[in-house]
């Protein structure tokens, strides 16, 4: 498997498509800790078509929220990771978040991956952290045990 490490000042995107390994940082933001912004810019919105480019089931509400709170530099290259492939590329997946308060903001935008999967999904190797894995399994217990 291909993997492909994007270093964004203090935020390391994980790229998992193709067949060999590449680790190479891609990008480094003016900011060398984090690529968040101090405050959420709230005059970005995905456009109409990058919105449709979004890989299903990924929430794309919540993929607006999560780049709104990052630099406008990296925002094309998280963007990346959850959109359709060009033909003949691997998908790319952008599973971890260097910034600890970007993480969660991410496992909103992979919930509907795990709420989709069966229930023994949530059971696989323990040692492997998903994106909103953790999430998923709060809302689906929520809605079978409502407060």
């Amino acid at each position: 498997m291909r993997t492909r490490f994007l270093l964004a000042g203090g935020v390391a995107f994980l790229l998992a498509a193709g067949c060999e390994a590449v680790h190479e940082p891609l990008m480094t933001a003016p900011n060398p800790h984090t690529v968040r912004l101090p405050e959420r810019d709230l005059s970005f919105h995905l456009t109409a078509e990058e919105r449709a480019s979004v890989r299903p089931p990924f929430d794309v509400d919540a993929l607006e929220r999560l780049l709104s709170w990052m630099e406008p530099g990296a925002r094309p290259i998280a963007l990346q990771g959850f959109q359709f492939p060009p033909p003949g590329e691997g998908v790319p997946n952008v599973f971890k978040m260097g910034d600890p308060t970007l993480q969660p903001l991410l496992d909103e935008v992979w919930a509907p991956v795990w709420e989709l999967r069966p229930k023994a999904a949530f059971f696989d190797d323990p040692n492997i952290q998903w994106p909103g894995k953790e999430l998923a399994r709060k809302r689906l217990s929520e809605r079978r045990d409502p407060p």
